[in-house]
């Protein structure tokens, strides 16, 4: 009786610890072929066959689609350019260069993976179509709670949240990597009393 106790035991030990560790490298292991541009973070192969498995359990558990290599690439930033998490209470500026792409999208999500809707008219999306842009054809994109003039995602709420930049028909998708790739930087302009 004893020894079947132990086999029990030493089963149950076993496959709750498997997947306590799956799920642990799910949540924070990245891949083995990310991208990182100062903040930003992406995986150019989580939408192929190639991708590693944790990318594929991530996106199974998410249930959100992912670019094949080749159509884009999406980049995720947690934090801003100094390192700070990102927050709802506060204002940032998106500037400096971008990638090539025939299109381009900025959206906030939390992080569950659900997009922060603002409510209202207020933007919870932008796409590169209609971004207003400089003389140089930059475009200075702002982001927060507080209404900006020009180009302006608003979030609502308060915690921290992640802002996905994401490219479509982009070489940077399918590029070996030899050349820099051109990000934004994120740099936080004010914050409200709670923030």
């Amino acid at each position: 009786m004893r020894f079947l106790f132990l086999i029990l035991l030493t089963f149950g030990l076993a496959l709750g610890l498997g997947t306590l560790s799956v799920a642990w490298m799910i949540d924070h292991f990245e891949g083995t072929e990310i991208v990182v541009v100062g903040p930003w973070h992406a995986d150019r192969t989580a939408g192929s066959p190639s991708a590693d498995p944790y990318a594929k359990a991530r996106q199974a558990r998410s249930g959100n689609l992912t670019l094949g290599l080749g159509e884009g690439v999406a980049f995720r930033a947690r934090v801003d350019s100094d390192n700070r998490e990102l927050r709802r209470e506060c204002s940032y500026r998106l500037e400096g260069a971008y990638p090539p792409a025939r299109i381009a999208t900025l959206a906030a999500y939390d992080f569950d993976g659900r997009l922060i809707e603002a409510g209202g008219e207020r933007p919870d999306h932008l796409v590169s179509l209609n971004w207003m842009r400089e003389d140089d054809n930059a475009a200075v994109i702002a982001v927060g709670p507080v209404a900006r003039p020009g180009n302006w995602l608003a979030t609502a709420g308060d915690g921290g949240y992640i802002l996905a930049l994401t490219f479509y028909d982009t070489p940077v998708s399918t590029d070996s990597g030899a050349a820099p790739i051109p990000m934004p930087h994120i740099v936080r302009t004010d914050c409200q009393p709670n923030g």
